[in-house]
């Protein structure tokens, strides 16, 4: 137990290049079904050739992904929880499920499935890749700022050759790819987790997370909007029929998107100049809108692709933040992507909403729908440049006292320092092993806790190693567990 401990203590101190590339590539075959779910036609079916039918299942999907966001965000604590991760993976396991039932149900009957039945069906399969990201966020979050920086970009660059693999194989095998990826790359964040060189960062109750990173209503809105305008150009792809040129197109495109967000997140590591760099997207944006308006073929496709460029930049851009405040405020990572996520993906569903809606009504054709993005766009770059864009609110020392009564707060900051305490006393640890034990709970390695406590790395090895044996537990996880189980008898 005691070689455990150690290696358990001295873990997260540095990750090798071998687990941030495994990152990569299970991170990666995420991306590759989402864009395929986001891209393809049902399931990949393409005896499917009803322009509407193709809309209405990804904006499903995106009601999906949408929805299990916000509960994630408004349930993080749960979620964070031995349970709720068993969900998140229950999720994963029901979307290889649902993709292999439609399609092969479908290629049975030799028609297309009953409208009630997909949208059940997409609708689950976007809460269930919804969830894998949550894990793969959850997991490159414990790797250094630089690194998990990279590992996110790098596995959407990855994620567009496997994107394109997947949507170039025949069927069954583009079938069996689709269901099988998410199955491996959960089975990869499994694997990373129990590698020693990674500690998870410590858990932060949202109660707590809330008081710090409040969103700003305005930064939510631009979100929302962005999406709104990413759909429209996303789903507009659905009227150029399928070629092996577009889908290395829309590979080549996916790259190019990755590629320009590591540049601003190496360049740019602080959070007000990354917060401007979203400014970069309009001149972008609005040379893609203006030839949609009259143009044609080749020409309006790569407008298109263009958009889809831009909607990786930020979509790249939006979950770094996320976690990059999540890093610095100390908050929790479950709230701040999930919430992130979810007003993208709402805007994603607005703009395939709003073209199913136009277009299959006749009201206006693509050409007067990219202008009205257009005009959203010229809209959101004058709110943007005369007024503050600030992703948090930060109140003032008056608010939070209207806000919350001083006996309410001081509870608040209280409850988990009192949850570990209580396990502490429970497990008779002395007063030293208890400073220790609180370090341990909090994600700390053996470098911080004896420099925090000024003792010998020895000393504090000793500590541990008595903590460990008096509450009978053989890893920082069970540890974790132990505190989570304290906390949830409590308020039962």
């Amino acid at each position: 137990m005691e070689k455990r401990m150690s290696e358990d203590i001295d873990a997260g101190q540095s990750i090798n290049a071998s687990s941030i590339f495994m990152a990569v590539c299970g991170f990666a075959l995420y991306w590759g079904c989402f864009f395929t779910m986001l891209m393809r036609n049902s399931f990949m079916d393409a005896a499917i050739e009803e322009l509407w039918y193709h809309l209405f299942l990804r904006i499903v999907f995106l009601l999906g992904s949408a929805a299990i966001c916000l509960v994630i965000a408004r349930k993080a604590d749960w979620f964070s929880s031995e349970k709720g991760r068993r969900l998140q993976k229950a999720g994963i396991l029901l979307f290889s499920a649902v993709a292999a039932i439609s399609s092969f149900t479908a290629y049975a009957l030799e028609a297309t499935l009953p409208l009630v039945f997909d949208f059940f069906a997409w609708s689950l399969a976007g809460m269930g890749l919804a969830c894998l990201l949550v894990i793969w966020i959850e997991l490159i979050a414990a790797f250094p700022r630089k690194s998990c920086a990279l590992a996110l970009v790098a596995s959407i660059a990855l994620g567009a050759p496997v994107y394109l693999v997947m949507n170039l194989l025949p069927f069954p095998f583009n079938i069996g790819m689709l269901c099988l990826c998410p199955l491996v790359s959960l089975g990869i964040s499994v694997l990373l987790e129990r590698d020693p060189s990674i500690v998870m960062p410590a858990f932060v109750p949202l109660l707590e997370s809330r008081k710090k990173t409040r969103l700003t209503p305005l930064f939510k809105v631009v979100c929302i909007s962005y999406g709104i305008v990413f759909g429209v150009g996303i789903g507009a792809t659905t009227q150029f029929g399928e070629s092996d040129m577009l889908l290395g197109g829309i590979a080549l495109v996916l790259i190019a998107g990755a590629g320009a967000a590591w540049l601003v997140l190496r360049d740019t590591p602080d959070l007000a100049r990354r917060m401007s760099s979203f400014r970069l997207l309009f001149p972008v944006l609005i040379v893609a809108l203006i030839p949609m308006s009259f143009l044609q073929g080749v020409a309006a496709a790569s407008c298109n692709m263009l958009l889809l460029g831009c909607y990786v930049f930020f979509e790249a851009l939006d979950i770094e933040l996320a976690l990059d405040i999540a890093h610095t405020r100390n908050a929790t990572r479950l709230h701040l992507v999930g919430t992130t996520q979810a007003c993208l993906y709402i805007g994603l569903l607005l703009g395939h909403a709003i073209g199913l809606a136009v277009t299959s009504s006749g009201v206006m054709d693509y050409a007067m729908l990219s202008m009205a993005a257009l005009a959203l766009v010229v809209l959101l770059a004058v709110i943007i440049t005369f007024a503050p864009l600030s992703p948090l609110v930060e109140p003032t020392a008056a608010k939070r006292d209207k806000a919350m009564p001083a006996d309410e707060e001081e509870d608040a900051v209280d409850t988990w320092q009192a949850h570990c305490e209580r396990v502490a006393q429970d497990a008779g640890l002395s007063a030293r092993e208890t400073e220790v034990f609180m370090l341990l709970a909090k994600g700390r390695g053996i470098e911080h806790i004896q420099n925090k406590l000024c003792i010998s790395g020895h000393t504090v090895k000793t500590h541990v190693y008595n903590i460990y044996r008096k509450m009978e537990i053989n890893s920082r996880e069970e540890l974790l567990d132990a505190v989570e189980q304290g906390q949830e008898s409590r308020k039962a």
